[in-house]
Protein backbone atom coordinates (compact mmCIF):
# COMPACT_ATOMS: atom_id res chain seq x y z
CA UNK A 1 0.00 0.00 0.00
CA UNK A 2 1.59 3.19 -1.28
CA UNK A 3 1.56 5.84 1.71
CA UNK A 4 2.16 9.55 2.53
CA UNK A 5 3.49 10.39 5.48
CA UNK A 6 4.82 12.63 8.31
CA UNK A 7 8.11 11.56 10.44
CA UNK A 8 9.91 13.71 12.87
CA UNK A 9 13.11 13.90 11.96
CA UNK A 10 16.07 13.24 14.18
CA UNK A 11 19.33 15.23 14.80
CA UNK A 12 22.91 13.52 15.13
CA UNK A 13 22.54 14.35 18.97
CA UNK A 14 19.76 11.85 19.65
CA UNK A 15 21.31 8.96 18.14
CA UNK A 16 19.91 5.87 19.82
CA UNK A 17 21.70 4.89 22.67
CA UNK A 18 21.08 1.00 24.05
CA UNK A 19 18.52 1.26 27.10
CA UNK A 20 18.32 -1.07 29.61
CA UNK A 21 14.91 -1.96 28.86
CA UNK A 22 15.91 -3.24 25.18
CA UNK A 23 17.79 -6.18 27.13
CA UNK A 24 13.76 -7.53 27.43
CA UNK A 25 12.17 -8.98 24.94
CA UNK A 26 8.94 -7.64 23.99
CA UNK A 27 6.07 -10.28 22.93
CA UNK A 28 2.65 -9.04 20.73
CA UNK A 29 -0.33 -9.00 22.93
CA UNK A 30 -2.81 -12.11 21.85
CA UNK A 31 -6.48 -11.39 20.29
CA UNK A 32 -7.68 -11.88 23.51
CA UNK A 33 -5.79 -9.49 25.39
CA UNK A 34 -6.09 -6.57 22.74
CA UNK A 35 -9.98 -7.29 23.13
CA UNK A 36 -9.85 -7.04 26.65
CA UNK A 37 -7.92 -3.70 26.47
CA UNK A 38 -10.15 -2.38 24.07
CA UNK A 39 -13.47 -2.92 26.15
CA UNK A 40 -11.57 -1.38 29.14
CA UNK A 41 -10.44 1.72 27.62
CA UNK A 42 -12.45 2.46 24.57
CA UNK A 43 -10.95 5.33 22.53
CA UNK A 44 -11.78 8.77 23.55
CA UNK A 45 -11.10 11.42 20.73
CA UNK A 46 -8.10 13.29 21.41
CA UNK A 47 -8.08 16.87 20.52
CA UNK A 48 -6.87 16.73 17.06
CA UNK A 49 -10.24 14.41 15.97
CA UNK A 50 -12.15 17.22 17.94
CA UNK A 51 -10.84 19.95 15.94
CA UNK A 52 -11.29 18.79 12.74
CA UNK A 53 -14.72 16.83 13.07
CA UNK A 54 -12.99 13.25 12.74
CA UNK A 55 -13.32 9.73 14.65
CA UNK A 56 -11.15 7.72 16.35
CA UNK A 57 -10.11 4.07 16.97
CA UNK A 58 -7.04 2.59 18.40
CA UNK A 59 -5.65 -0.67 17.04
CA UNK A 60 -2.51 -2.29 18.90
CA UNK A 61 0.10 0.84 19.25
CA UNK A 62 -1.90 3.11 16.18
CA UNK A 63 -4.63 5.55 16.03
CA UNK A 64 -7.03 5.59 13.08
CA UNK A 65 -8.76 8.62 12.22
CA UNK A 66 -12.17 8.65 10.21
CA UNK A 67 -14.31 10.92 8.54
CA UNK A 68 -17.45 9.18 9.83
CA UNK A 69 -19.30 7.69 12.38
CA UNK A 70 -19.11 3.87 10.40
CA UNK A 71 -15.56 3.50 10.04
CA UNK A 72 -15.53 3.17 6.59
CA UNK A 73 -13.51 6.66 5.62
CA UNK A 74 -10.01 6.83 7.05
CA UNK A 75 -8.36 9.71 6.91
CA UNK A 76 -5.32 9.12 8.24
CA UNK A 77 -3.12 6.61 10.75
CA UNK A 78 -0.82 7.71 13.82
CA UNK A 79 1.66 5.91 14.96
CA UNK A 80 4.30 6.93 17.88
CA UNK A 81 6.88 7.94 15.34
CA UNK A 82 4.83 8.45 12.14
CA UNK A 83 1.63 9.41 10.64
CA UNK A 84 0.23 8.33 7.45
CA UNK A 85 -2.35 8.49 4.89
CA UNK A 86 -3.49 7.43 1.31
CA UNK A 87 -5.23 11.13 0.68
CA UNK A 88 -3.40 14.46 0.03
CA UNK A 89 -5.99 16.88 0.60
CA UNK A 90 -5.50 20.33 2.00
CA UNK A 91 -7.77 18.74 5.25
CA UNK A 92 -6.05 15.84 5.77
CA UNK A 93 -2.57 17.21 5.50
CA UNK A 94 -3.83 20.14 8.15
CA UNK A 95 -4.97 17.42 10.59
CA UNK A 96 -1.56 15.57 10.00
CA UNK A 97 0.48 18.55 11.00
CA UNK A 98 -1.84 19.91 13.66
CA UNK A 99 -0.69 15.94 15.08
CA UNK A 100 3.16 16.45 14.57
CA UNK A 101 3.15 19.89 16.27
CA UNK A 102 0.91 18.49 19.06
CA UNK A 103 4.06 16.06 19.44
CA UNK A 104 6.35 18.72 19.38
CA UNK A 105 8.11 17.79 15.80
CA UNK A 106 9.40 21.27 14.42
CA UNK A 107 11.12 19.14 11.84
CA UNK A 108 9.38 16.33 9.52
CA UNK A 109 10.46 14.30 6.91
CA UNK A 110 7.83 13.91 3.93
CA UNK A 111 7.54 10.92 2.11
CA UNK A 112 4.89 9.85 -0.33
CA UNK A 113 3.27 11.26 -3.84
CA UNK A 114 4.72 14.65 -4.91
CA UNK A 115 1.02 16.45 -4.42
CA UNK A 116 0.86 15.69 -0.54
CA UNK A 117 4.74 16.78 -0.15
CA UNK A 118 4.04 19.69 -1.87
CA UNK A 119 1.12 20.67 0.25
CA UNK A 120 2.35 19.29 3.55
CA UNK A 121 5.99 21.35 2.71
CA UNK A 122 3.51 24.73 1.97
CA UNK A 123 1.48 24.05 5.32
CA UNK A 124 4.64 23.50 7.12
CA UNK A 125 6.39 26.80 5.90
CA UNK A 126 3.45 28.55 6.97
CA UNK A 127 2.87 27.31 10.95
CA UNK A 128 7.04 27.59 10.62
CA UNK A 129 7.97 23.94 10.72
CA UNK A 130 11.14 22.42 9.00
CA UNK A 131 10.36 20.13 6.16
CA UNK A 132 12.84 17.92 4.31
CA UNK A 133 11.76 15.17 1.60
CA UNK A 134 10.91 18.27 -0.64
CA UNK A 135 12.26 20.87 -3.35
CA UNK A 136 9.58 23.91 -3.75
CA UNK A 137 9.31 25.28 -6.89
CA UNK A 138 8.81 29.62 -7.78
CA UNK A 139 4.71 29.10 -7.24
CA UNK A 140 5.15 27.11 -3.66
CA UNK A 141 7.15 29.78 -2.42
CA UNK A 142 4.84 32.36 -3.23
CA UNK A 143 1.66 30.26 -2.32
CA UNK A 144 3.49 30.21 1.02
CA UNK A 145 3.02 34.25 0.97
CA UNK A 146 -0.01 34.10 0.29
CA UNK A 147 -1.58 31.50 2.89
CA UNK A 148 0.56 34.16 5.49
CA UNK A 149 -0.84 36.98 4.27
CA UNK A 150 -4.29 35.38 4.42
CA UNK A 151 -3.71 34.28 7.62
CA UNK A 152 -6.03 35.71 10.43
CA UNK A 153 -4.08 37.89 12.62
CA UNK A 154 -5.10 36.98 16.41
CA UNK A 155 -5.20 40.19 18.95
CA UNK A 156 -1.89 39.47 20.71
CA UNK A 157 -0.06 39.30 17.34
CA UNK A 158 -1.76 42.64 16.48
CA UNK A 159 -0.79 44.51 19.48
CA UNK A 160 2.85 44.58 20.20
CA UNK A 161 4.30 43.81 23.93
CA UNK A 162 5.48 47.19 23.75
CA UNK A 163 2.66 49.01 22.81
CA UNK A 164 0.42 47.57 25.67
CA UNK A 165 1.25 50.14 28.27
CA UNK A 166 0.90 53.19 25.75
CA UNK A 167 -2.61 51.35 24.86
CA UNK A 168 -3.26 50.52 28.93
CA UNK A 169 -2.49 55.03 29.47
CA UNK A 170 -4.81 56.25 26.53
CA UNK A 171 -7.21 54.32 27.88
CA UNK A 172 -7.25 55.16 31.30
CA UNK A 173 -7.12 58.88 29.74
CA UNK A 174 -10.09 58.48 27.50
CA UNK A 175 -11.89 57.30 30.63
CA UNK A 176 -11.39 60.41 32.58
CA UNK A 177 -12.20 62.38 29.38
CA UNK A 178 -15.70 60.77 29.17
CA UNK A 179 -16.19 60.76 32.97
CA UNK A 180 -15.27 64.27 33.24
CA UNK A 181 -17.90 65.02 30.02
CA UNK A 182 -20.82 63.08 32.00
CA UNK A 183 -20.50 64.48 34.56
CA UNK A 184 -20.51 68.28 32.83
CA UNK A 185 -23.54 66.97 31.21
CA UNK A 186 -25.44 65.81 34.00
CA UNK A 187 -24.55 69.37 36.07
CA UNK A 188 -25.85 71.19 32.76
CA UNK A 189 -28.91 69.23 32.94
CA UNK A 190 -29.75 70.20 36.57
CA UNK A 191 -29.29 73.70 35.45
CA UNK A 192 -32.42 76.03 34.60
CA UNK A 193 -32.44 76.53 31.47
CA UNK A 194 -31.88 80.85 31.64
CA UNK A 195 -33.92 82.54 28.52
CA UNK A 196 -32.45 85.60 26.79
CA UNK A 197 -34.05 88.87 27.53
CA UNK A 198 -37.03 89.85 25.15
CA UNK A 199 -36.89 93.01 23.57
CA UNK A 200 -40.07 95.15 24.24
CA UNK A 201 -41.54 96.75 21.49
CA UNK A 202 -41.53 100.35 20.96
Amino acid sequence: MFENSIEPVRTTDSARKPRPSDDIPIREATPAEEKRQRQKAPAEPDDIAKRHNLYTADKRSTRIYYADYQQKSEVMRAKPERISTRLDDRQTVSAMLDLAESRGWRTVSLRGRDAFRREAWVQAEVRGIAAEGYQPSNTDLQEVERRKAAAPVTAEKETPVAAQPQRAHEKAVWNVVETSGRTAREQDGARPVERPPVAEAA
